[in-house]
This record gives structure tokens, sequence and C-alpha cells, in this order.
């Protein structure tokens, strides 16, 4: 994946976050805003996905941020007070970063069971 800019000063971005999906979600959102703003900004994926194994760098101006990702389930996770001042950071995302994830892998897996052991009556 290549990397995304989230600047509004010309002097250009003054600090990275690194998203590294170390899942076995596809990640199709994701979105920062300023911590205790109340709505996202744009899907900084633009129509592209971020599949397992992949990362993305994201350029940002100095500020303390909310970020959201959601995976191909529309299950969304959200991690608060990100600081992006000045500081490169690298944000990891596993099968238990996000609990919902994980709620969400095991409700998909109970289904399939269930499925499964209905078609083989």
């Amino acid at each position: 994946m290549t990397g995304c800019v989230i600047s509004s000063d010309d002097d250009g971005p003054d600090a990275t976050l690194t998203v590294h999906n170390e899942s076995n979600f596809t990640i199709i959102d994701i979105a920062l805003k300023p911590a205790g703003n109340g709505s996202y900004g744009r899907n900084l994926l633009d129509g592209d996905v971020l599949l397992p194994g992949e990362q993305l760098t994201l350029a940002a101006d100095c500020d303390v941020y909310d970020a959201r990702l959601i995976d191909e389930d529309d299950v969304d996770c959200e991690v608060f007070d990100v600081d992006l001042c000045l500081n490169d950071a690298d944000w990891i995302i596993r099968d238990n970063t996000c609990a919902v994830f994980g709620v969400a892998k095991a409700a998909r897996e109970a289904a399939a069971a269930a499925k499964a052991a209905a078609a083989a009556k």
C-alpha cells in the first residue's frame, strides 16, 4: 500500500502513523479525527483495502487523534488519543486488538458451523 497524507498545512505533515494489519481481517476503512471531535474524516484507504499482512503509512499534522477501523463485515473499532505530534507511531492491528473483531469472527464461525451441521442432516 502507498502512504496517504492528512495535512492542511502548507509546510507538510510533521508525523506519521503506520498501520500494520497483522490480523486475519481485511480492513476496508481507516479514518482519523482530532481527539474529541464529533465526526471522522474520509476513508483514508480511498476505495482500497488493507489486507492481512499489509501496512499503510499515513502522514498527519501535529495533533492527538482518534482512529476508526472498519473490517470486511462492517464491524468498527475505535482507538482513542493517538498522539501524532512530532512523533512517528506504529499501530499494529492483531486479532485481539479490537475485541469487536474477535466477537464478530466468533459469531461468523458459529453461524458457519450451524449451517454446516444443518446441511449434514
